[in-house]
């Protein structure tokens, strides 16, 4: 018995290690019928060198949407430089020796006449618009030409003297007693109102002539005295701060604007009664 198990024992033990050999060796076989497999491992890196290639396009273009934007918006600034109608102003102007008197000359402007007359050889005639400063006489209001007709001289000029006091030529001058540049009296131009072409050239010379015109009237009636038997020319003075003062009054009571000294502007009800009566007293006689 114990001999059938032991041969049946070797037996088992050479079909075993005959199985075990047949199935080594069929191992053996397919691992080298399988080198494909290998090539799996290879091929991954070939995937990473791909990545890069996607980004290298997507920076290059965000900068080309820029540059056309800015180059456009300058061209539209130039254009407004291009509407300098403004200097065409200052060509047409001329100053004419301060603020008061601006003239606008128009190349079109017609030559005045020549006034050809008794005041051609005054010292300061200047005579451009003498024949317009006769016309404002004639517009006088009709009080002052009653009082001053066949009195007063009218002379379109610069009068000399009064020039060599205040610097430059002003607008209007009565001169009583007839005054030389240097002083003297008895000049062949006594009682006489002078408008100079600056007067005119600031549109002023209609109230310029009532002023002196005024004045004139002030000194005609120099001995007209008040009820209380005062001279109504001082009165005025002090009722209305000087002769300057008393002659801007008048202007405005006879309908015009230019002031040069008076500071109060309208006439009040008083002083247009004070007027009235002054004028009522001194002009009748």
């Amino acid at each position: 018995m114990n001999s059938k198990y032991i041969f049946i024992f070797v037996m088992s033990l050479v079909i075993g290690s005959a199985f075990v050999l047949f199935v080594n060796s069929d191992s053996d076989v397919e691992v080298t019928t399988v080198p494909e497999t290998t090539t799996t491992t290879t091929l991954a890196p070939t995937t990473t060198t791909l990545a890069p290639t996607t980004t290298t396009t997507t920076t290059t273009l965000a900068p080309t949407t820029t540059t056309t934007t800015t180059t456009l918006a300058p061209t539209t600034t130039t254009l407004a430089p291009t509407t300098t109608t403004t200097t065409l102003a200052p060509t047409t102007t001329t100053t004419l020796g301060d603020e008061e008197s601006v003239q606008i000359v128009d190349d079109n402007e017609e030559t005045p006449p020549v006034y050809e007359g008794e005041y051609s050889n005054f010292s300061g005639f200047e005579g451009t618009n003498q024949f317009k400063l006769d016309e404002l006489v004639l517009a006088l209001p009709q009080v002052l030409q009653d009082i001053l007709k066949d009195k007063i001289i009218y002379i379109n000029g610069c009068h000399e003297y009064a020039k060599s006091l205040v610097g430059r030529c002003p607008y209007g001058v009565w001169d009583s007693s007839g005054t030389n540049i240097d002083g003297t009296k008895g000049a062949e131009w006594s009682m006489s109102i002078w408008v100079s072409n600056r007067a005119f050239d600031a549109e002023q010379a209609k109230d310029v002539l009532t002023h002196e015109s005024s004045h004139a009237l002030s000194y005609i009636t120099r001995n007209c005295n008040t009820q209380n038997n005062l001279s109504y020319r001082l009165d005025a003075w002090n009722y209305f701060g000087g002769e300057e003062k008393f002659a801007d009054a008048l202007v405005l009571y006879f309908g015009g604007s230019y002031n040069h000294y008076r500071e109060l502007g309208d006439l009040n009800r008083d002083e247009r009664t004070y007027l009235e009566e002054y004028i009522a007293a001194c002009t009748n006689t």
